[in-house]
């Protein structure tokens, strides 16, 4: 017997948000994380052992609070980040991850990001967020001298003040001692990694003129001896990510995205580190490629994940010819991995699957760790069903219908993603916890979002944009309505009567959008969107080069195509019950964004309310508090309960439908 999903469930489904395996492949760390509601936090503890199994919590004296294992390259030694009332330390375990630890660098001030052995095992760089002005942020608010800003792009959503914080890295003996600064403190440092040999570090860095007006950067490299000066190795044409050299030495992979021409998968670029000569792998794929994720399986092969189709799959590059092969792929998305010896280790998550470890050799895999297992199995959980729609002549839009195991005809929600993502073979509590609540689900990968390409990326730019296309509210809103449209022709027992719509960030703006432009829905909620983009465009923290790449101009020199794509212009055409849910701290799309949807519909009489979430910022659903992120799930209930009035879920029963 099974019982349906309920909000409470957010703080029992474990999340598994990192994987490693040693030098040899014998042993295997993830991290595992879950919402404390009690608490109010996450409770992070690292697991490690064998990968024929079990793994057990790491004991490195901070339970709770442990992430980042980072194997040493020359023995089974791992090293974590644990955080307690002092600080954050770095500790090292004896050989066999499982003790005893001691402390390598004890009580930082700031929190470590980045963890990464030297070739040799001798000593740890890490990263830290370190502010300018440490007595500017301990003095109280009340107190403090105000900021005196030169430069845009000074604050980041889920970060804070960037203008007076720089991300810096530091070197510190394994055996102990002061870590010595390897960054200048004069720039923001980032995604580094050893050359093989252990001479020097790379890393990406901000360096050139007019840095604040958008994301370029390049990929540096730094000898690590006293006096090393950093050596710029690309030229300042794109947004680079994590470089990661080859086991030998004679290739360096990055990503790269194309911010002229954005919006843009991320590709993935080998440079020959004796030449500087610098091409794209697996042009062909015109997929996004998670540079993040990088491990070399060879001096000639490397793997990295990547997105296309609602799937996240582990493809492997050969960097001499370019050319790319499937390793693990299915419905289902792999959302971290590692490889080692033949052997891969790698976090799987699916619908009806919630994230659990798998370790072996690429074409048979076996679970190792599912801290899941016994709580998906006294759960009702949905499969989707996967549902191609042919909008027009040339174009198929992917969706996905997850129906309740309710009688009677249900009510159904179309769930909407945000801006650059794509949904599909996704685990997710909250659609779990409608499907159980009586909806029926539909989600899908309209034109403009990712995992189809650049050009299904670019259908929604501006007519000014380096590329063109409709905008937004134009061909995504018509795929959208003639998904939702099919499905509910197609199937009898969806009630067309009792349709919401709901979605984040664009998906938002998506919302209003296309309550504005159709009547297919009943109700709506609008989450964390850009309503007005001229007023969004002059307080996001992506201003102005997010913004000018979509639409071809600044909203100072052309708000013409800013005002034709906010859902504002076409208030007075909202008629359905909207609720408006936005965080206090969202420096993507500030909390006036809500506030102005809020007063011009209640200036026309309709039916709205706007929810504000305090101390938040533009990631409440994913890392926001577990009480703001419980908070919220009662109100999605209640609201789509009082408009769409879905059957109530009974205790028991199968799970097939």
């Amino acid at each position: 017997m099974t019982r349906p999903v309920v909000a409470e469930d957010l703080a029992a489904f474990v999340d598994i948000e990192a994987v490693a395996l040693d030098r040899a492949g014998a042993l295997v760390a993830g991290v595992v994380s879950v919402p404390d509601p009690v608490a109010n936090t996450y409770r992070r503890d690292v697991v490690a052992g064998p990968p024929a199994g079990p793994l057990e919590r790491v004991d490195a004296g901070a339970p709770g609070a442990t992430h980042l294992p980072t194997w040493c390259p020359v023995d089974d030694r791992l090293a974590v980040v644990t955080r307690d009332a002092g600080g954050w330390s770095i500790r090292l375990s004896a050989p066999g991850a499982c003790g005893p630890w001691r402390t390598v660098v004890r009580a930082l001030p700031d929190a470590v990001r980045e963890l990464a052995f030297a070739p040799d095992g001798r000593s740890i760089l890490f990263v830290v967020r370190e502010p300018v002005d440490r007595e500017w942020f301990a003095t109280p608010e009340d107190r403090r001298p105000p900021l005196r800003l030169t430069a845009l792009r000074y604050r980041e959503d889920g970060v804070g003040w960037t203008a007076n914080t720089r991300r810096q890295a530091y070197l510190v003996p394994v055996e102990g001692g002061a870590p010595a600064r390897l960054s200048d403190a004069c720039h923001d440092d980032a995604h580094f990694a050893w050359h093989p040999d252990g001479s020097s570090v790379y890393f990406v860095s901000q360096r050139h003129p007019g840095r604040d007006r958008s994301p370029l950067n390049d990929v540096w490299r730094l000898p690590v001896d006293d006096g090393g000066v950093a050596r710029q190795l690309t030229t300042t044409a794109f947004e680079h990510a994590h470089p990661t050299p080859s086991p030998d030495g004679r290739w360096l992979a990055f990503g790269t995205v194309d911010i002229v021409g954005y919006p843009s998968v991320q590709r993935l670029a080998v440079m020959d580190l004796a030449t500087g000569e610098t091409r794209r792998l697996a042009e062909e794929l015109d997929r996004d490629v998670h540079a993040d994720t990088v491990v070399w399986r060879d001096p000639t092969e490397l793997a990295a994940l990547v997105s296309r189709s609602g799937r996240v799959e582990l493809l492997a590059f050969d960097v001499r010819t370019g050319r790319h092969r499937p390793l693990v792929s299915g419905p289902f998305r792999v959302t971290a991995f590692d490889t080692r010896a033949g052997r891969v280790a790698l976090v799987r998550a699916a619908p009806a699957e919630p994230p659990r470890i798998l370790t072996g050799p690429p074409s048979d895999l076996a679970t190792v760790h599912d801290p899941n297992v016994a709580l998906a199995a006294t759960r009702r959980l949905a499969e989707p069903e996967h549902l191609p729609v042919r909008v027009d002549a040339e174009v198929s839009v992917d969706s996905w219908l997850l129906r309740p195991p309710t009688p009677g005809r249900s009510p159904l929600l179309v769930w909407l993603q945000g801006g650059g993502t794509q949904f599909g073979y996704q685990w997710s509590h909250e659609v779990q916890l409608l499907c159980s609540a009586g909806y029926a689900v539909l989600y899908l990968n309209a034109r403009g979002s990712a995992g189809y390409g650049t050009d299904w990326m670019r259908a929604v730019s501006g007519p000014g944009a380096a590329v063109p296309g409709s905008g937004w509210g134009g061909v995504d809103v018509a795929d959208v309505a003639s998904v939702a449209r099919r499905v509910l022709d197609e199937h009898p027992d969806l009630d067309p009567a009792r349709v919401g719509v709901m979605g984040g960030s664009y998906g938002g703006l998506m919302v209003t959008q296309l309550l504005a432009q159709t009547d297919l829905f009943r109700a709506g909620w609008a989450e964390r969107g850009p309503y007005n983009l001229v007023s969004d465009a002059g307080t996001k923290d992506e201003a102005p080069w997010f913004f000018e790449a979509f639409l071809g101009a600044n909203h100072m020199e052309d708000p013409g195509p800013y005002w034709a794509a906010s859902p504002l212009r076409r208030v007075g055409d909202i008629t359905a019950p909207l609720i408006i849910v936005h965080s206090e701290n969202d420096y993507r799309c500030t909390i006036g964004q809500a506030e102005e949807l809020f007063m011009a519909l209640k200036l026309h009489n309709r039916e709205v309310e706007l929810v504000r979430f305090p101390g938040e910022g533009h990631e409440l659903t994913r890392s926001g508090s577990p009480v703001h992120r419980m908070q919220r799930l009662e109100i999605l209930l209640e609201w789509f309960g009082r408009w769409l009035e879905p059957a109530a879920p009974t205790d028991g029963g199968s799970t097939d439908r």
